[in-house]
């Protein structure tokens, strides 16, 4: 789909793009007076009458992308119920199928650009505020025995209040799953494993209970993400292993460690970490927790007026496409002067062949070896 473009009554704003989407493309879109953000999905294909396989294959796939179908629109009657539009959670407003491609439309959000780094740059009771807003918005999803199932600083977008603090908003349900209830097939659960919770990487290896993936493997990852934004990185673990939760499974710990945080932060943030799903708070815990600590609203700092995500994005892909435009221009301007300047060569020389010319004509006899010496063939007539 290109921009203009008309899709189920949503006009396309620009060209769909693959940037940090995963397996899916996306763009902004026009309904009405509103504008939206469309996903639209690479995978599953439904398969259609012109499409190639078996008969057989095609049935497979087509009950693949029933199951698919069924379970978003689950996942967003579930959640649509339980909060509404302009929330902390970004609902699903619409899923749809074109053809043999599946999309979804969800608010537009214009986020601020704002780094992992950042974050953790920002004053302490700024950055309490993003933990608080977070952990709420898990909250509600969890009530509704929903695991959100790829928590990571990309699906969490940070928005500038009219106010100027920061605050977020939750995205990215597409891997959610039912508490107790995560994919049949290990191969089909995705996501960063940077951030997978112990339980979610025995379940993938086959040591683990399906029963035992609940709304506390979220809690694991979300221990992770508040890491990085309070103290900068990661917990440490040992090098050999290759992810926080394979450390774990090895009977590794897992701690907060920046000396300057509250001792109260910094004991319910390693109770995240904890091994096992059962010693972990819950989301409404954490919740109360950073709601209860001694920061006061007089004590955010206001932070300076700065671009979204979505107007740097933009404006760097028009820098890049005018970039490019101007060196074809250049190329075609070059090869102009090449082709100018072979001419005016090419004209040079004709010139000094007219000269010698009319040089030959007034001066008697002609002097053959002196033409030879110029470099022009002398024919003899009848011969060449």
């Amino acid at each position: 789909m290109l921009k203009g473009e008309i899709i189920n009554g949503y006009e396309i704003l620009q060209d769909f793009t693959t940037a940090g989407g995963g397996l899916s493309k996306w763009t902004f879109a026009r309904k009405g007076e509103k504008e939206y953000f469309i996903k639209e999905f690479l995978s599953p294909k439904y398969p259609t009458e012109t499409s190639p396989g078996s008969p057989k294959s095609k049935e497979r796939k087509r009950l693949a992308c029933e199951k698919f179908e069924n379970h978003h629109k689950m996942l967003m009657k579930q959640i649509s119920e339980r909060c509404g539009v302009g929330g902390n959670l970004v609902v699903t407003l619409d899923f749809f199928r074109v053809g043999s491609t599946y999309y979804k439309v969800t608010e537009k959000v214009d986020v601020a650009s704002l780094s992992p780094k950042e974050v953790y740059s920002l004053p302490l009771p700024n950055k309490i505020l993003i933990l608080k807003t977070i952990s709420h918005s898990l909250n509600i999803l969890h009530k509704a025995g929903i695991v959100h199932g790829d928590l990571k600083p990309e699906n969490i977008l940070i928005k500038q209040t009219r106010l100027n603090y920061y605050t977020t908003k939750l995205i990215d349900f597409d891997n959610s799953y039912f508490s107790g209830a995560p994919p049949e097939l290990s191969e089909e659960v995705v996501g960063d494993m940077v951030f997978y919770s112990p339980e979610l990487a025995r379940y993938i290896q086959g040591k683990e209970n399906p029963e035992n993936l609940s709304t506390q493997s979220d809690i694991f990852a979300l221990g992770l993400l508040y890491c990085i934004f309070l103290q900068g990185e990661l917990p440490e673990f040992p090098k050999k292993y290759a992810y926080p939760c394979l450390a774990v499974n090895e009977g590794k710990e897992l701690k907060l460690v920046d000396a300057k945080l509250p001792k109260k932060l910094k004991k319910m943030v390693n109770a995240m970490l904890a091994p096992s799903p059962t010693e972990r708070p819950t989301a409404e815990e954490i919740f109360e927790t950073l709601k209860n600590l001694d920061f006061k609203e007089d004590e955010l700092v206001k932070v300076s007026e700065r671009k979204s995500f979505v107007e740097a994005y933009w404006e760097e892909k028009k820098k890049k496409e005018d970039e490019s435009k101007s060196s074809k221009l250049k190329m075609t301007f070059s090869k102009k002067d090449k082709k100018i300047s072979e001419e005016s060569t090419l004209d040079v020389v004709e010139k000094e062949l007219e000269v010698l010319k009319s040089k030959l004509k007034a001066s008697e006899p002609i002097n053959e070896s002196k033409l030879r010496g110029k470099g022009l063939k002398i024919g003899i007539k009848g011969k060449t």
